[in-house]
Protein backbone atom coordinates (compact mmCIF):
# COMPACT_ATOMS: atom_id res chain seq x y z
CA UNK A 1 0.00 0.00 0.00
CA UNK A 2 3.40 2.65 0.61
CA UNK A 3 3.46 2.68 -3.47
CA UNK A 4 -0.02 3.98 -3.88
CA UNK A 5 0.81 6.87 -1.11
CA UNK A 6 3.43 7.48 -3.06
CA UNK A 7 1.88 7.68 -6.42
CA UNK A 8 -1.37 9.33 -5.26
CA UNK A 9 0.86 12.14 -3.30
CA UNK A 10 3.27 12.91 -6.91
CA UNK A 11 -0.10 13.16 -8.85
CA UNK A 12 -1.93 15.40 -6.46
CA UNK A 13 0.97 17.69 -6.78
CA UNK A 14 0.80 17.72 -10.43
CA UNK A 15 -2.74 17.42 -11.30
CA UNK A 16 -3.77 21.14 -10.31
CA UNK A 17 -7.32 21.86 -10.75
CA UNK A 18 -7.83 18.46 -12.78
CA UNK A 19 -10.75 16.65 -12.08
CA UNK A 20 -9.70 13.37 -10.04
CA UNK A 21 -11.06 11.33 -12.49
CA UNK A 22 -7.79 12.17 -14.56
CA UNK A 23 -5.72 10.20 -12.40
CA UNK A 24 -5.53 6.05 -12.34
CA UNK A 25 -3.98 3.95 -10.38
CA UNK A 26 -3.42 0.03 -9.48
CA UNK A 27 -0.84 -2.00 -7.87
CA UNK A 28 -0.26 -5.90 -8.86
CA UNK A 29 1.19 -8.28 -6.26
CA UNK A 30 2.76 -11.71 -7.50
CA UNK A 31 4.10 -14.81 -6.31
CA UNK A 32 5.51 -17.81 -7.83
CA UNK A 33 6.93 -21.82 -6.53
CA UNK A 34 8.22 -23.84 -8.48
CA UNK A 35 9.43 -27.32 -7.79
CA UNK A 36 11.03 -29.54 -10.18
CA UNK A 37 13.08 -32.91 -10.59
CA UNK A 38 16.92 -31.97 -11.69
CA UNK A 39 19.18 -29.38 -10.50
CA UNK A 40 17.84 -27.06 -12.93
CA UNK A 41 13.89 -26.21 -13.82
CA UNK A 42 12.54 -27.44 -17.32
CA UNK A 43 13.04 -24.72 -20.03
CA UNK A 44 9.46 -23.15 -20.40
CA UNK A 45 9.57 -23.07 -16.15
CA UNK A 46 12.20 -20.05 -16.52
CA UNK A 47 12.71 -18.99 -19.90
CA UNK A 48 10.65 -15.82 -20.98
CA UNK A 49 9.74 -14.49 -17.31
CA UNK A 50 11.08 -11.17 -17.75
CA UNK A 51 14.11 -11.81 -15.55
CA UNK A 52 11.64 -12.54 -12.56
CA UNK A 53 12.49 -16.40 -12.49
CA UNK A 54 15.98 -17.83 -12.91
CA UNK A 55 17.27 -21.87 -13.72
CA UNK A 56 17.35 -22.76 -10.13
CA UNK A 57 14.56 -20.49 -8.78
CA UNK A 58 12.26 -22.38 -6.15
CA UNK A 59 10.52 -18.40 -5.44
CA UNK A 60 10.17 -15.68 -7.17
CA UNK A 61 7.71 -12.42 -6.18
CA UNK A 62 6.98 -9.00 -7.16
CA UNK A 63 5.04 -6.30 -6.73
CA UNK A 64 4.30 -3.46 -9.29
CA UNK A 65 2.58 0.06 -8.54
CA UNK A 66 1.58 2.59 -11.80
CA UNK A 67 -0.51 5.40 -11.82
CA UNK A 68 -1.92 7.36 -14.72
CA UNK A 69 -2.28 11.13 -15.34
CA UNK A 70 -4.70 11.48 -18.21
CA UNK A 71 -4.39 15.21 -19.63
CA UNK A 72 -6.87 14.71 -22.58
CA UNK A 73 -8.41 11.02 -24.15
CA UNK A 74 -5.69 10.56 -26.19
CA UNK A 75 -2.35 11.91 -24.09
CA UNK A 76 -1.63 10.60 -20.03
CA UNK A 77 1.77 10.86 -18.05
CA UNK A 78 2.32 7.33 -16.50
CA UNK A 79 4.63 6.41 -13.57
CA UNK A 80 5.71 2.76 -12.52
CA UNK A 81 7.65 1.51 -9.82
CA UNK A 82 8.27 -2.35 -9.12
CA UNK A 83 10.73 -4.31 -6.95
CA UNK A 84 11.18 -7.93 -7.37
CA UNK A 85 13.15 -10.84 -5.34
CA UNK A 86 13.89 -14.05 -6.17
CA UNK A 87 16.23 -17.19 -5.24
CA UNK A 88 18.40 -19.40 -7.21
CA UNK A 89 21.75 -18.01 -9.11
CA UNK A 90 21.92 -14.29 -8.49
CA UNK A 91 19.04 -14.21 -5.55
CA UNK A 92 18.93 -10.43 -4.62
CA UNK A 93 15.99 -7.75 -4.56
CA UNK A 94 15.83 -5.33 -7.91
CA UNK A 95 13.71 -3.21 -9.56
CA UNK A 96 11.50 -5.00 -11.71
CA UNK A 97 10.29 -1.89 -13.23
CA UNK A 98 11.13 1.66 -12.52
CA UNK A 99 9.85 4.10 -15.53
CA UNK A 100 8.42 7.29 -16.67
CA UNK A 101 6.23 7.64 -19.85
CA UNK A 102 4.15 9.99 -21.95
CA UNK A 103 2.48 8.28 -24.63
CA UNK A 104 -0.37 10.01 -27.36
CA UNK A 105 -1.70 8.82 -30.13
CA UNK A 106 0.95 7.55 -32.01
CA UNK A 107 3.89 8.37 -30.06
CA UNK A 108 5.14 6.71 -26.70
CA UNK A 109 8.76 7.93 -24.98
CA UNK A 110 9.57 5.80 -21.54
CA UNK A 111 12.38 6.58 -19.54
CA UNK A 112 13.95 4.04 -17.22
CA UNK A 113 13.30 0.76 -17.01
CA UNK A 114 9.68 -0.63 -18.31
CA UNK A 115 8.59 -4.41 -19.17
CA UNK A 116 7.75 -5.21 -22.58
CA UNK A 117 4.17 -5.69 -24.09
CA UNK A 118 3.73 -9.38 -24.32
CA UNK A 119 2.65 -10.22 -28.04
CA UNK A 120 0.77 -12.90 -29.85
CA UNK A 121 -0.83 -14.20 -26.32
CA UNK A 122 2.60 -14.96 -24.83
CA UNK A 123 2.44 -17.87 -27.13
CA UNK A 124 5.79 -16.75 -29.22
CA UNK A 125 8.91 -18.06 -28.06
CA UNK A 126 10.87 -14.44 -28.54
CA UNK A 127 7.74 -12.29 -28.70
CA UNK A 128 8.74 -9.67 -31.06
CA UNK A 129 11.78 -10.26 -32.56
CA UNK A 130 14.61 -12.59 -32.55
CA UNK A 131 16.98 -10.01 -30.94
CA UNK A 132 14.31 -9.29 -28.43
CA UNK A 133 12.60 -11.24 -26.28
CA UNK A 134 11.31 -11.36 -22.43
CA UNK A 135 13.86 -13.40 -21.65
CA UNK A 136 15.41 -10.87 -19.04
CA UNK A 137 14.67 -8.02 -17.12
CA UNK A 138 14.27 -4.97 -18.68
CA UNK A 139 17.67 -2.52 -19.60
CA UNK A 140 17.54 0.75 -18.23
CA UNK A 141 17.30 3.70 -20.46
CA UNK A 142 15.63 6.18 -22.91
CA UNK A 143 12.90 4.69 -25.74
CA UNK A 144 10.80 6.95 -28.26
CA UNK A 145 8.95 5.04 -30.32
CA UNK A 146 5.42 4.87 -32.52
CA UNK A 147 2.88 3.50 -30.90
CA UNK A 148 0.92 2.28 -34.51
CA UNK A 149 1.58 3.13 -38.33
CA UNK A 150 1.92 6.23 -38.90
CA UNK A 151 0.24 7.00 -42.26
CA UNK A 152 1.16 10.04 -44.76
CA UNK A 153 -2.30 10.65 -45.91
CA UNK A 154 -5.04 9.73 -43.69
CA UNK A 155 -5.19 6.01 -42.18
CA UNK A 156 -4.12 3.83 -44.72
CA UNK A 157 -1.62 3.84 -47.70
CA UNK A 158 1.99 4.72 -47.13
CA UNK A 159 3.44 4.61 -43.15
CA UNK A 160 5.73 4.15 -41.24
CA UNK A 161 6.44 2.72 -37.80
CA UNK A 162 10.11 3.45 -35.48
CA UNK A 163 11.76 3.23 -32.39
CA UNK A 164 14.75 4.87 -31.13
CA UNK A 165 16.88 4.06 -27.95
CA UNK A 166 19.84 4.10 -25.88
CA UNK A 167 20.30 2.03 -23.00
CA UNK A 168 23.01 0.87 -20.34
CA UNK A 169 24.02 -1.96 -18.14
CA UNK A 170 24.41 -2.77 -14.67
CA UNK A 171 24.88 -5.90 -13.86
CA UNK A 172 28.31 -7.92 -13.53
CA UNK A 173 29.91 -8.65 -17.21
CA UNK A 174 33.17 -8.61 -19.15
CA UNK A 175 33.24 -5.34 -20.53
CA UNK A 176 31.55 -3.04 -17.36
CA UNK A 177 29.28 -0.25 -18.40
CA UNK A 178 28.66 -1.65 -21.59
CA UNK A 179 26.12 0.81 -23.33
CA UNK A 180 23.48 -0.43 -25.93
CA UNK A 181 22.11 1.54 -29.13
CA UNK A 182 18.85 0.74 -30.61
CA UNK A 183 17.12 1.84 -33.48
CA UNK A 184 13.93 0.10 -35.88
CA UNK A 185 12.33 1.37 -38.69
CA UNK A 186 9.41 -0.24 -40.87
CA UNK A 187 8.05 0.62 -43.93
CA UNK A 188 4.14 0.21 -43.76
CA UNK A 189 1.31 -0.57 -46.42
CA UNK A 190 -2.15 -0.83 -45.78
CA UNK A 191 -5.43 -0.80 -47.98
CA UNK A 192 -7.79 -2.14 -45.18
CA UNK A 193 -8.64 -2.97 -41.81
CA UNK A 194 -8.33 -6.88 -43.30
CA UNK A 195 -4.52 -6.42 -45.21
CA UNK A 196 -1.00 -4.53 -43.78
CA UNK A 197 2.36 -5.45 -44.40
CA UNK A 198 5.12 -3.85 -43.41
CA UNK A 199 9.03 -4.63 -44.08
CA UNK A 200 12.31 -3.26 -42.30
CA UNK A 201 15.05 -3.95 -39.69
CA UNK A 202 15.74 -3.72 -36.17
CA UNK A 203 19.49 -2.48 -35.30
CA UNK A 204 21.32 -2.83 -31.86
CA UNK A 205 25.11 -2.22 -30.95
CA UNK A 206 26.89 -3.10 -27.91
CA UNK A 207 29.27 -0.25 -27.32
CA UNK A 208 31.55 2.07 -24.91
CA UNK A 209 32.23 0.42 -21.58
CA UNK A 210 35.68 -0.61 -19.66
CA UNK A 211 37.45 -3.41 -20.71
CA UNK A 212 39.52 -5.80 -18.08
CA UNK A 213 41.82 -6.12 -21.33
CA UNK A 214 41.87 -2.84 -23.45
CA UNK A 215 40.79 0.25 -20.26
CA UNK A 216 38.41 2.41 -21.12
CA UNK A 217 36.60 1.82 -24.85
CA UNK A 218 36.04 4.72 -27.32
CA UNK A 219 32.92 6.33 -26.21
CA UNK A 220 33.19 10.13 -27.92
CA UNK A 221 30.87 11.25 -30.54
CA UNK A 222 32.70 10.03 -33.43
CA UNK A 223 32.37 6.39 -32.14
CA UNK A 224 28.77 7.12 -31.89
CA UNK A 225 28.23 7.77 -35.34
CA UNK A 226 30.12 5.11 -36.35
CA UNK A 227 28.19 2.53 -34.58
CA UNK A 228 24.93 4.81 -35.24
CA UNK A 229 25.74 4.02 -39.15
CA UNK A 230 26.08 0.07 -38.63
CA UNK A 231 30.20 0.43 -39.21
CA UNK A 232 32.34 -1.96 -38.07
CA UNK A 233 35.79 -1.10 -36.48
CA UNK A 234 39.09 -1.50 -38.02
CA UNK A 235 40.83 -4.06 -36.59
CA UNK A 236 44.05 -3.13 -37.51
CA UNK A 237 43.91 -0.29 -35.05
CA UNK A 238 43.15 -2.77 -31.97
CA UNK A 239 39.81 -3.45 -30.41
CA UNK A 240 39.73 0.06 -28.20
CA UNK A 241 38.98 0.99 -31.45
CA UNK A 242 36.52 -0.99 -32.88
CA UNK A 243 32.74 0.02 -33.14
CA UNK A 244 30.98 -2.19 -30.92
CA UNK A 245 28.95 -5.75 -31.44
CA UNK A 246 26.36 -5.29 -34.40
CA UNK A 247 23.53 -7.13 -34.29
CA UNK A 248 20.38 -6.39 -36.32
CA UNK A 249 17.49 -8.50 -38.17
CA UNK A 250 15.24 -7.69 -41.31
CA UNK A 251 11.67 -8.20 -40.62
CA UNK A 252 8.55 -8.72 -42.74
CA UNK A 253 5.02 -9.01 -41.46
CA UNK A 254 1.69 -9.58 -43.20
CA UNK A 255 -1.57 -9.24 -40.91
CA UNK A 256 -4.94 -10.34 -43.01
CA UNK A 257 -8.17 -11.38 -41.92
CA UNK A 258 -10.54 -14.00 -43.32
CA UNK A 259 -13.69 -14.64 -42.10
CA UNK A 260 -13.58 -14.70 -38.49
CA UNK A 261 -9.56 -15.42 -38.23
CA UNK A 262 -6.69 -12.74 -38.15
CA UNK A 263 -3.83 -14.33 -39.52
CA UNK A 264 -0.38 -12.81 -39.18
CA UNK A 265 2.82 -14.06 -41.22
CA UNK A 266 6.44 -13.09 -39.80
CA UNK A 267 9.95 -13.58 -41.03
CA UNK A 268 12.94 -12.47 -39.36
CA UNK A 269 16.61 -12.54 -40.85
CA UNK A 270 19.53 -12.64 -38.27
CA UNK A 271 22.32 -10.64 -39.31
CA UNK A 272 26.06 -9.58 -37.59
CA UNK A 273 28.37 -8.51 -39.80
CA UNK A 274 28.15 -7.80 -43.56
CA UNK A 275 27.67 -11.27 -45.02
CA UNK A 276 24.68 -11.34 -43.14
CA UNK A 277 23.32 -8.00 -43.81
CA UNK A 278 23.74 -9.46 -47.60
CA UNK A 279 21.65 -12.60 -47.06
CA UNK A 280 24.41 -15.11 -47.22
CA UNK A 281 23.65 -16.44 -44.13
CA UNK A 282 20.05 -18.00 -45.65
CA UNK A 283 18.17 -19.21 -44.51
CA UNK A 284 19.08 -18.55 -40.78
CA UNK A 285 16.36 -16.57 -39.01
CA UNK A 286 12.62 -16.76 -37.79
CA UNK A 287 9.80 -18.24 -39.87
CA UNK A 288 6.24 -17.80 -37.80
CA UNK A 289 2.44 -17.59 -38.44
CA UNK A 290 -0.08 -16.49 -35.79
CA UNK A 291 -3.96 -17.27 -36.25
CA UNK A 292 -6.58 -15.81 -33.49
CA UNK A 293 -10.39 -16.52 -33.81
CA UNK A 294 -11.59 -13.21 -33.04
CA UNK A 295 -15.16 -13.82 -33.39
CA UNK A 296 -16.91 -12.94 -30.49
CA UNK A 297 -19.48 -15.82 -29.76
CA UNK A 298 -19.03 -18.50 -28.74
CA UNK A 299 -16.23 -17.34 -26.37
CA UNK A 300 -15.40 -20.30 -24.98
CA UNK A 301 -13.44 -22.23 -27.60
CA UNK A 302 -10.82 -24.68 -27.00
CA UNK A 303 -8.71 -22.76 -29.43
CA UNK A 304 -8.85 -19.47 -29.78
CA UNK A 305 -5.14 -18.72 -31.10
CA UNK A 306 -2.46 -20.78 -32.15
CA UNK A 307 1.14 -19.92 -33.36
CA UNK A 308 3.66 -22.13 -35.57
CA UNK A 309 7.90 -20.58 -35.44
CA UNK A 310 10.18 -22.53 -37.20
CA UNK A 311 14.32 -21.11 -36.23
CA UNK A 312 17.24 -21.45 -38.05
CA UNK A 313 20.97 -20.41 -36.76
CA UNK A 314 23.36 -23.28 -38.54
CA UNK A 315 24.53 -21.60 -41.47
CA UNK A 316 26.45 -18.48 -39.90
CA UNK A 317 27.09 -17.55 -43.49
CA UNK A 318 29.16 -20.60 -43.20
CA UNK A 319 31.30 -20.42 -46.70
CA UNK A 320 30.04 -17.38 -47.96
CA UNK A 321 33.35 -16.30 -49.36
CA UNK A 322 33.17 -13.02 -47.96
CA UNK A 323 35.98 -11.58 -45.49
CA UNK A 324 33.52 -10.97 -42.59
CA UNK A 325 31.35 -14.36 -43.25
CA UNK A 326 32.56 -15.63 -39.76
CA UNK A 327 29.17 -15.15 -37.99
CA UNK A 328 28.93 -16.26 -33.94
CA UNK A 329 25.27 -15.25 -32.93
CA UNK A 330 25.13 -13.40 -29.77
CA UNK A 331 29.17 -14.16 -29.44
CA UNK A 332 31.78 -11.35 -29.65
CA UNK A 333 35.62 -11.71 -28.79
CA UNK A 334 35.86 -7.96 -26.97
CA UNK A 335 32.44 -7.92 -25.27
CA UNK A 336 32.66 -11.95 -23.88
CA UNK A 337 29.40 -11.54 -22.17
CA UNK A 338 27.82 -11.37 -25.78
CA UNK A 339 23.92 -10.49 -26.14
CA UNK A 340 22.95 -11.34 -22.59
CA UNK A 341 21.86 -9.28 -19.64
CA UNK A 342 22.81 -10.67 -16.05
CA UNK A 343 23.72 -13.67 -17.64
CA UNK A 344 20.09 -14.13 -19.69
CA UNK A 345 20.28 -14.29 -23.30
CA UNK A 346 18.37 -11.09 -24.41
CA UNK A 347 17.26 -13.06 -27.49
CA UNK A 348 15.62 -15.67 -28.39
CA UNK A 349 15.92 -18.07 -25.45
CA UNK A 350 16.76 -21.66 -27.37
CA UNK A 351 19.99 -19.60 -27.78
CA UNK A 352 21.62 -20.84 -24.51
CA UNK A 353 24.51 -20.22 -22.26
CA UNK A 354 27.31 -22.44 -20.27
CA UNK A 355 27.37 -23.89 -17.20
CA UNK A 356 28.75 -21.30 -15.33
CA UNK A 357 25.86 -18.42 -17.65
CA UNK A 358 28.89 -16.18 -18.35
CA UNK A 359 29.23 -16.76 -22.09
CA UNK A 360 26.61 -18.18 -25.14
CA UNK A 361 27.24 -22.12 -25.26
CA UNK A 362 24.66 -23.06 -27.84
CA UNK A 363 23.55 -20.69 -30.83
CA UNK A 364 23.68 -23.26 -33.54
CA UNK A 365 20.16 -24.67 -33.49
CA UNK A 366 17.03 -25.57 -35.63
CA UNK A 367 14.41 -25.62 -33.97
CA UNK A 368 10.11 -26.38 -33.97
CA UNK A 369 7.86 -24.08 -31.51
CA UNK A 370 3.81 -24.45 -31.25
CA UNK A 371 1.56 -22.62 -29.14
CA UNK A 372 -1.54 -22.73 -28.56
CA UNK A 373 -4.17 -21.38 -26.28
CA UNK A 374 -8.19 -21.14 -25.58
CA UNK A 375 -10.65 -22.32 -22.80
CA UNK A 376 -10.77 -25.58 -21.58
CA UNK A 377 -14.30 -27.24 -20.29
CA UNK A 378 -15.98 -23.69 -20.71
CA UNK A 379 -14.02 -22.38 -17.49
CA UNK A 380 -10.22 -22.49 -17.45
CA UNK A 381 -8.28 -21.14 -19.60
CA UNK A 382 -4.46 -22.41 -20.65
CA UNK A 383 -1.77 -21.31 -22.48
CA UNK A 384 0.04 -24.84 -24.30
CA UNK A 385 3.88 -24.76 -25.10
CA UNK A 386 5.99 -27.25 -27.05
CA UNK A 387 9.07 -26.54 -28.46
CA UNK A 388 11.15 -29.53 -30.53
CA UNK A 389 15.05 -28.38 -30.89
CA UNK A 390 18.15 -29.87 -32.33
CA UNK A 391 21.59 -28.33 -30.57
CA UNK A 392 24.41 -28.46 -32.13
CA UNK A 393 26.95 -25.57 -29.75
CA UNK A 394 28.45 -22.65 -31.44
CA UNK A 395 29.55 -22.09 -34.94
CA UNK A 396 33.19 -23.84 -35.05
CA UNK A 397 32.49 -26.38 -32.37
CA UNK A 398 29.72 -29.04 -32.16
CA UNK A 399 30.36 -29.87 -28.93
CA UNK A 400 26.68 -30.57 -28.50
CA UNK A 401 24.18 -32.80 -30.34
CA UNK A 402 21.50 -33.19 -28.19
CA UNK A 403 17.75 -33.08 -29.15
CA UNK A 404 15.45 -31.66 -26.42
CA UNK A 405 11.37 -31.82 -26.90
CA UNK A 406 10.33 -28.94 -24.35
CA UNK A 407 6.76 -28.67 -22.98
CA UNK A 408 4.65 -26.20 -20.80
CA UNK A 409 1.18 -25.66 -19.64
CA UNK A 410 -0.65 -23.24 -17.68
CA UNK A 411 -4.05 -23.39 -16.63
CA UNK A 412 -5.88 -20.06 -14.42
CA UNK A 413 -8.11 -22.39 -12.27
CA UNK A 414 -9.29 -19.58 -10.13
CA UNK A 415 -10.96 -15.76 -11.13
CA UNK A 416 -12.59 -13.73 -8.48
CA UNK A 417 -12.04 -10.60 -7.24
CA UNK A 418 -8.52 -9.83 -9.59
CA UNK A 419 -7.19 -12.87 -7.77
CA UNK A 420 -6.03 -15.51 -9.96
CA UNK A 421 -4.14 -18.38 -9.51
CA UNK A 422 -2.46 -19.85 -12.25
CA UNK A 423 -0.93 -24.12 -12.16
CA UNK A 424 1.72 -24.76 -14.57
CA UNK A 425 3.42 -27.87 -15.32
CA UNK A 426 6.30 -28.33 -17.22
CA UNK A 427 8.97 -31.02 -19.04
CA UNK A 428 11.70 -31.78 -21.21
CA UNK A 429 12.38 -34.45 -22.64
CA UNK A 430 16.21 -34.98 -23.59
CA UNK A 431 18.01 -37.70 -25.75
CA UNK A 432 20.78 -37.56 -23.87
CA UNK A 433 19.67 -37.21 -20.08
CA UNK A 434 17.40 -37.90 -18.14
CA UNK A 435 13.80 -36.21 -18.65
CA UNK A 436 13.66 -33.20 -16.31
CA UNK A 437 9.65 -32.45 -15.00
CA UNK A 438 8.47 -29.55 -12.81
CA UNK A 439 6.10 -27.60 -11.45
CA UNK A 440 4.82 -23.89 -10.27
CA UNK A 441 1.57 -21.75 -8.67
CA UNK A 442 1.40 -18.39 -9.61
CA UNK A 443 -1.14 -16.13 -7.57
CA UNK A 444 -1.02 -12.97 -8.72
CA UNK A 445 -3.66 -10.22 -7.16
CA UNK A 446 -4.45 -6.78 -8.65
CA UNK A 447 -5.48 -3.92 -6.46
CA UNK A 448 -7.52 -0.38 -8.44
Amino acid sequence: MKFLKIFSVIFFLTQFNASSQSLQYSLDINTYGTAYSQDESPFWIHSNKRGRVNESSNFSGWINGRAIYSFTENAFLEVGMGLLYHDGYDSAIKFDQSYLSFENSWLKATAGRKQKEELYLGLSATNENMLWSLNARPLLGLLLETKRPVFLFGDDGIGFTASFGEFFTDDNRFVKNTRIHHKSFNLVYKNSDKFQVSAGLQHFVQWAGTSPEYGELSSDLESYARIFLGMQGDSEQGAENAEGNQLGSYEVKLSTEINSYKIKLIYNHIFEDGSGRMLFNTPDGRYGIFIEDVYKLPENKWVKAAMYEFYHTTDQSEGSGTTDGDDNYFVHDLYQSGWTYENRVIGVPFITMNEDRTRVYNNTLVAHHLGLTGMAFNNFPYKLLNSYRINYGYKGNDVLDNKILSSFLEVEVYNLNNLNINVQLGADFISDSPTNIGAGILLSKTIY
